[in-house]
């Protein structure tokens, strides 16, 4: 099984379902998880879209690939960097620089305290980057293996992107970022 975006991963639900016998289940469930998308889109038809960037990996540098831009479109973001449904690529934090993002996405895998550990070790790079919002996200609860978790990320990220208009999700950490307190 190769699930690289997170339509696929909508349609795995079923095929899932289907082998174990759990049809009725699995159909229940994928409707459930559309209409917890299509709520995310309704909140956000007509928003402005900010231009994000995701870094799955800080050293090196590597955008979120996958499903992640897949997400951030769904989540009312443009995802400048990554490629939906291909893997997460290499860069380097020049090329990042020049994207203007407007916001920063730090969601290496781990908890949002490991990530917002590792934006603190590079925050010169990911400052340079210009963009006025940043958070690390709690990528292993709802990014970085495909399943109907996946939905959770999106409300989060909606939110990230639009939090005057989508709640906080509650079920997935996340933390902004902000430049280290100097310390005399």
């Amino acid at each position: 099984m190769r699930v690289a975006t997170l339509s696929e991963m909508l349609e795995e639900v079923v095929h899932l379902g289907e082998a174990t016998g759990m049809e009725a289940h699995a159909h229940e469930l994928r409707g459930e998880l559309e209409g917890r998308l299509a709520t995310v889109r309704a909140a956000l038809a007509g928003s402005p879209t900010p231009r994000v960037i995701a870094l799955e990996s800080l050293d090196p540098p590597r955008v979120a690939g996958f499903w992640i831009p897949e997400m951030i479109s769904i989540a009312g973001g443009e995802d400048v960097a990554g490629d939906p449904g291909l893997n997460p690529a290499a860069v380097v934090w020049g090329e990042l620089e020049s994207l203007r993002a407007e916001v920063v996405l730090v969601m290496p895998p781990g908890s949002a305290t490991d990530a917002q550990a590792q934006a603190m070790e590079h925050w010169e790079q990911i400052e340079a980057l210009g963009a006025a919002r940043g958070y690390a996200v709690d990528a292993s609860a709802a990014f970085t293996e495909p399943g109907p978790r996946l939905v959770d990320g999106v409300e989060l990220l909606a939110h990230l992107l639009h939090p005057e208009l989508m709640p906080p999700p509650g079920n997935t950490g996340y933390l902004e970022l902000s430049a280290p307190v100097a310390r005399g």
